[in-house]
Order: structure tokens, then sequence, then C-alpha cells
């Protein structure tokens, strides 16, 4: 696969993707391409929500605060974007979770969000490209230049982290930061990230990437950061980077609740 030997040319070797995931990939930039079309012809159009914004802003989480969720919490965001890697490509077909109701779309809509956009590639990190395939900050771009702005969900840091545990120099810091100038003032949820292996994926580069992700809300108050990583067990992946089914379904959920948590409908 093109991305495989792009991370092993850079000394990093990602996990080979089932044909899954190449399939559902391939579905995914098909619906990307849909979406496109639809929006430049006027059928989808995301408004700014400006008060929403706002209370994000005069509302910073402070340290301790638990912002436990109530029964059926709802979000107040309207339209959520999701930029992922390989764990987030394909949530929203059949080739990765088979029921409907259990899709990432479906799971937000059930907080409230109207609009989702999911934007996601195998291997994408931050910064780096695997070919000609964008990276995160180019998903960013692309989207808001379709038109496409509200409450962000950035699901990456896996790739970013094993990059960083094997000689990049650019800082888990710098990386956060690059991501947080492009969505100045905007809601963004980031959750922690994890694995069940060592060596390039090391459970210890994940926890480092969540450490600094965590010291970035003293600097963004519009980042929230969902600690998702507390959540895997072992019987979660099939190879220690990437999920069963039934564990995508529960990161459905959880990243459901965490825009509900942290991004509470008021």
């Amino acid at each position: 696969m093109a991305a495989a030997a792009a991370l092993a040319s850079a000394g990093v070797c990602a996990p080979t993707a089932s044909a899954k995931t190449d399939v559902a990939g391939t579905l995914d930039a098909l619906s990307r391409i849909v979406v496109q079309n639809l929006t430049q012809r006027g059928v989808s159009n995301t408004s700014f929500d400006l008060p929403s914004y706002l209370w994000v802003l005069t509302h910073p989480e402070g340290p301790g605060s638990r912002n436990l969720p109530r029964a059926n919490q709802k979000t107040l965001c309207r339209t959520v974007i999701q930029i992922g890697d390989s764990t987030s490509v394909g949530l929203d077909n059949s080739l990765r979770v088979g029921s409907p109701t259990d899709r990432t779309t479906e799971q937000y809509h059930r907080i409230g969000v109207q609009n989702v956009y999911l934007n996601a590639m195998n291997g994408r990190a931050v910064v780096e490209r695997i070919g000609d395939e964008p990276s995160g900050l180019d998903a960013i771009r692309q989207e808001r230049a379709l038109g496409h702005d509200g409450c962000w969900l950035i699901a990456l840091g896996a790739n970013d982290a094993a990059r960083i545990g094997h000689g990049s120099t650019i800082s888990a810091r710098r990386r956060i930061d690059m991501v947080m100038r492009e969505l100045p003032g905007r809601p963004v949820l980031w959750p922690t990230v994890m694995t069940d292996t060592t060596g390039v994926y090391d459970t210890r580069y994940m926890r480092s990437f969540n450490a600094e992700l965590k010291r970035a809300t003293a600097r963004y108050p519009n980042l929230r950061v969902f600690d998702f990583a507390r959540y895997p067990k072992p019987s979660w992946y099939v190879d220690g980077v990437h999920y069963t089914e039934d564990a995508m379904i529960q990161r459905n959920r959880l990243f459901a609740l965490g825009l509900a948590t942290k991004f509470p409908q008021h």
C-alpha cells in the first residue's frame, strides 16, 4: 500500500490495513466528492453559529472540572467536522459498522448535531502527507474551503506520536498549535489516543502526546480534551492500533458523549 511504503521510507511502518479499510476509505472519498458537489450546488449549507462560539470562549474548562453528562445530554454543536486517520475510516458505512444507528453520523444526531462531515484517511498525521493524500492540516483547509464550519473533532495523534517517537523534529506541541491556529475561536474537541502495542506505535508515545494535548488547553480556551484513552481494553484492538467493529461502535458513542459533555447545550 502506498501509505505504508511512504511511512516506511520515513522510518515509520504503519500496520497493514485490511481490505475492508481500503474499500471503506474509497467509499469515504466518494462520499466527500458527492458532498462537495451538493455543497457547490447549494444543497447543503453550514451556518456560522456565533453565539455558540462566544459561549465556548467565555466558559473555559477550569482545573478539576468534572462536567459530567446528564441524562439525554445534548450538545450546542449543530455542525461537526471530524478529521481523522485510519481509525476513523469507514465509520459511516456498513463495511466497518453494520448497524446504521451505531455509525458516526447517527450517534452525533442523537445528541442534537444536524450536519456531520467525516474526513478520514489512512496513515494521516497533522503535518506529514502520505503521497498525494492530504495531511490533517490540509483536510481542515479543504473542509473550510467547502464552507463547512462548526465544532471540530480532531481524531488524530497516533501517527503523530509514532513519528515523534521515531525522530520527527516537529514536536507534539507544535503539531497541536498548528491545528489550533487553523481553527481560531472554533469549538475543538480532541480525544486522547491510545494503542496496545510496543514498537512503532508504542503506548508510551501515545501517553506523551496525550500529556502535551492536555497542556494545550491552558493556551487555547476553545480546546477541550476528551480522555478517550482511558476506555480501550486489549480486546478492542485487532492489531494493537486499529479497532474491532464492536470497539468502533463504542468509540462512536464515546465521541458523541464527549461532545455532549464538553460542549453542552445551554
